[in-house]
C-alpha cells in the first residue's frame, strides 16, 4: 500500500486536478478515490491495470465532488442575494431554494452539519473553521467531504424541483400534538418538546404548538390579574429587565466593565425595556388572541421596520449551573436531563442569574456567524486583552447559527449568539444578529477577582 501510494498519489492529485481545476477540492477527490482504490483491490483481475484504474476512479470521483461544490456555492449565492430588480416570484423561489437546502444541511449529523455550515453558510474558510472547531484541518476537511457526499443526493433532488420528504419531522411533530394533549406539565409533552427543539431548523409548526400551549397555560393567570399579582409581577420583572445594582454601580467590576464594553461598542445606541409601562391587560389580551405578539415589548422600537438598527441594553439573563460544574442555559439543560424531575430538580438547584449586555442589530448586508466572531474578538482585545477568548457553536432554536465565547477557563459563558432566524414578521431586506455579553467573567478577567453569577432567581418558574 506504501509502494501504491508513493507511486500513484501525485498522479492521482494531478488527475483531479484537471478535473476539477481547484487544488483543495483534487486532494479530497485523490485521497477518495485511493481509499476506495485499496477498499476494492481484491476485485482487480490485473494489477498491471492499477495505475489507469486509479485514475477511472479519480476522474469518477472528482467530478462528483466538483458538481457538489457546485451544488453548495449555489445555494450559498442565493444566502447572499445582490440586490436587483428581481420580480418577487424569482426571490421567493430562490428564498425556498436556500431554505430547503439549509433543511438538508441540518438534517446532517451533527459533526457533518457543522463543517458544511461554516464553510459555505457562515463566512469560514477551512484554517478559521478548524480553529473554531478546535480540530486539525485535516478532520475538518474530510468532515467537509463528507458532508458533501452526503449532500450531493438531496440537494440535486432539490434542485431538479422535488422537496425532500422529512417523515423523521413529520412523526416528531405528531408526537408533540398527541403530547399536548395531556398538558404542557406532563412528562411526555417534556420528551416530545425537546425531541422537536433538536430538529434544525425548528419547523414553523412546532413554534406555533408551543406558543398555543403557553396561551391555554396563561388563560387562568391573565383572567385572574388582580392588581396586587400585578404589582409583584411588575417587580418581578423590574429585577430582570433592569439592570442590577452592581452593574449600575462605576465603582463595582460588573459596572465598571460594563461602560467599558459600552464604550467599545459606539455604534450601538442605548435602550431599555421599561416595565413600569407595560399593559398587562393588553399582554393578557394578545395571550388569548394573538400569542405571537404578547411580549413585543421586549424588541428595541423600530426593530421590525425596514431600516438597519442597532441597540444594546443593560439587562439578566438566566444561566444553570450543572451538576458537573458547567454552566448552560436552560435549553442546553434540558437536552442533558433525560426527564422532566431530572430537568426541574437541577434547575431548582441550579438556576442563577447573569448580569448581561445584549446586542440587537438588523442589518443590510447578508449576516454570517464569522463576522459576529471577529467582533466579539476585538471587543475582547480591547476590554480584557491579556486573556485569551475561545469560541465553540452554540445551538438555541432562535438562531440560524451561533457561538458560545470562553474567556480563559471562567465556566461562565462570555457571550452567547448569533445569527438570528428570519420569522414571517422580519423585514425582508434585513439580516438580525442578537448577542448576550454575560458581564461577570468579562469583570473577573478585568479586576482579578472572582465574580460569581447572582443567586436570587425572582420568580417561581419550575414546578
Amino acid at each position: 500500500m506504501g509502494d501504491l501510494y508513493r507511486r500513484y498519489w501525485r498522479a492521482a492529485r494531478a488527475a483531479a486536478y484537471g478535473a476539477t481545476g481547484d487544488l483543495t477540492l483534487a486532494e479530497d477527490a485523490a485521497s477518495e478515490a485511493f481509499c476506495a482504490a485499496l477498499e476494492g483491490l481484491q476485485g482487480l483481475r490485473d494489477t498491471d491495470r492499477f495505475g489507469p484504474w486509479l485514475r477511472t476512479i479519480v476522474l469518477r470521483t472528482a467530478r462528483r465532488l466538483k458538481a457538489a461544490q457546485a451544488t453548495s456555492r449555489m445555494a450559498s449565492s442565493h444566502l447572499r442575494p445582490e440586490k436587483s430588480d428581481q420580480a418577487p416570484e424569482i426571490r421567493l423561489q430562490q428564498q425556498e431554494l436556500a431554505a430547503l437546502i439549509r433543511e438538508a444541511a441540518a438534517r446532517l449529523p451533527q459533526m457533518l452539519r457543522e463543517a458544511i455550515c461554516l464553510f459555505y453558510f457562515e463566512g469560514y474558510n477551512v484554517e478559521q473553521a478548524a480553529r473554531f472547531l478546535d480540530i486539525p484541518t485535516g478532520t475538518f476537511k474530510r468532515r467537509l467531504h463528507e458532508g458533501r457526499r452526503r449532500l450531493h443526493a438531496t440537494t440535486e433532488q432539490i434542485l431538479k424541483g422535488a422537496k425532500p420528504m422529512n417523515t423523521e419531522q413529520e412523526e416528531i411533530l405528531r408526537r408533540l400534538r398527541e403530547a399536548a394533549d395531556e398538558g404542557p406539565d406532563s412528562e411526555r409533552f417534556y420528551q416530545a418538546v425537546r425531541e422537536a427543539l433538536r430538529l434544525r431548523p425548528v419547523p414553523p409548526d412546532l413554534v406555533r404548538e408551543i406558543m398555543h400551549r403557553r396561551r391555554d397555560a396563561h388563560k387562568p393567570v391573565a383572567a385572574a390579574m388582580t392588581p396586587e399579582k400585578e404589582r409583584l409581577v411588575r417587580e418581578a420583572m423590574s429585577r430582570v429587565y433592569d439592570p442590577s445594582e452592581r452593574a449600575r454601580n462605576p465603582d463595582h467590576p460588573v459596572g465598571a466593565v460594563a461602560q467599558a464594553i459600552r464604550a467599545a461598542l459606539p455604534d450601538f445606541q442605548s435602550w431599555q425595556v421599561d416595565v413600569s409601562r407595560i399593559d398587562f391587560a393588553r399582554v393578557a389580551k394578545d395571550l388569548r388572541e394573538n400569542p405571537g405578539r404578547a411580549f413585543s415589548f421586549l424588541s428595541p422600537p423600530g426593530f421590525e421596520s425596514p431600516a438597519p438598527v442597532s441597540y444594546v441594553s443593560a439587562t439578566r439573563t438566566l444561566l444553570v449551573k450543572d451538576e458537573d460544574g458547567s454552566v448552560v442555559t436552560m435549553h442546553q439543560l434540558m437536552q442533558r436531563k433525560a426527564s422532566r424531575d431530572a430537568f426541574l430538580t437541577q434547575m431548582k438547584r441550579g438556576a442563577r442569574l447573569s448580569d448581561v449586555l445584549m446586542l440587537q442589530w438588523r442589518q443590510t448586508e447578508p449576516l454570517e456567524l464569522r463576522a459576529i466572531e471577529e467582533r466579539l474578538r476585538s471587543l475582547s482585545a480591547t476590554v480584557v486583552p491579556r486573556t485569551p477568548a475561545c469560541f465553540c457553536p452554540f445551538e438555541e432554536p432562535h438562531f440560524r447559527s451561533a457561538l458560545r465565547m470562553q474567556l480563559g477557563a471562567n465556566p461562565i459563558p462570555a457571550a452567547l449568539g448569533g445569527v438570528l432566524t428570519s420569522s414571517p414578521d422580519s423585514p425582508e431586506a434585513l439580516h438580525g444578529g442578537s448577542v448576550l455579553i454575560c458581564l461577570e467573567p468579562w469583570a473577573a478577567a478585568r479586576s482579578g477577582q472572582v465574580i460569581e453569577l447572582a443567586d436570587d432567581v425572582p420568580f417561581p418558574l419550575f414546578g
